[in-house]
Formats: structure tokens, C-alpha cells, sequence
């Protein structure tokens, strides 16, 4: 998928970096907007999930194609550090994604397992998780 290697900016640490950059983690990527409902409540899961996985080898990353100071107001509400957020060089559009959340469970090798729209309860899929972590 082009989402894979197309380049993103890790707001707060201005570094650059791509989905592929992640292997070796279990990884959920969620494609966002400041605007949307449903991707907010996806965030206040990731950010439950975190702790409740409590693995270095579990990363979440948020993904958009907007303002970086939208991101940076909506990341000071979450846990710093915990779900990383990023800016997308490319429209999101340009990438396929037309539906927010559209979100991706990847496992080590950044293959996808899970997609999901429109929101999810990502608890649903701790058992999951952690099987892929043991791999």
C-alpha cells in the first residue's frame, strides 16, 4: 500500500518518518481529522490501550493531513509521548483515504491485519494484540 512509504512529519519532534520505519512493532495507524467525532473517542481508546498493553513493541500512530497546530492543540490532550501523531506531506485523499477514521492494525513485518472505518473500540482487539506482539 502507498501509505507504507509515503513520508510523514512526527509533530512535537519534527522528525521524519514513514509507516515502514515501524516494523518490528505491532502498529495501529489511524488516518484522522481535528474535526471528526469519532476519531477523537478513537484516541481516548489508543491512549487506554497503551497503557493496558504496556509494550515498547506496541506504537500508535495518528495521521493527517492537517494545519500542524490543530495537531499539536489536539495532541496536548492526550498522554506525551503515548500515541504519536503525525503530518502527512500528501493530501490523505491522495492516498485513498476518504472515510475517518480509517484506521489499520499492522503486525511486525507491517503487514495489515484488521482495517477499520469510522471508529472502533480497539479494546475488542487486546487479545489480538498481544498474540501479534508474541510473535
Amino acid at each position: 500500500m502507498e501509505f507504507h512509504t509515503s513520508e510523514l512529519l512526527l509533530t512535537g519532534s519534527n522528525t521524519k518518518t514513514t509507516i515502514n520505519d515501524l516494523k518490528g512493532s505491532v502498529v495501529i495507524v489511524s488516518f484522522f481529522q481535528t474535526w471528526c467525532g469519532p476519531c477523537i473517542q478513537e484516541m481516548y481508546v489508543f491512549d487506554e490501550m497503551l497503557a493496558s498493553v504496556n509494550s515498547s513493541n506496541f506504537k500508535i500512530l495518528c495521521i493527517t493531513d492537517e494545519d500542524t497546530n490543530r495537531i499539536n492543540k489536539l495532541q496536548s490532550r492526550f498522554t506525551p509521548d503515548k500515541i504519536m501523531f503525525a503530518f502527512s506531506l500528501k493530501s490523505l485523499a491522495s492516498l485513498g483515504i476518504h472515510v475517518y477514521p480509517t484506521t489499520y492494525l499492522l503486525n511486525k513485518k507491517g503487514e495489515v491485519i484488521q482495517s477499520k472505518l469510522e471508529g472502533y473500540n480497539w479494546m475488542l482487539e487486546k487479545e489480538t494484540i498481544k498474540n501479534l506482539l508474541a510473535e
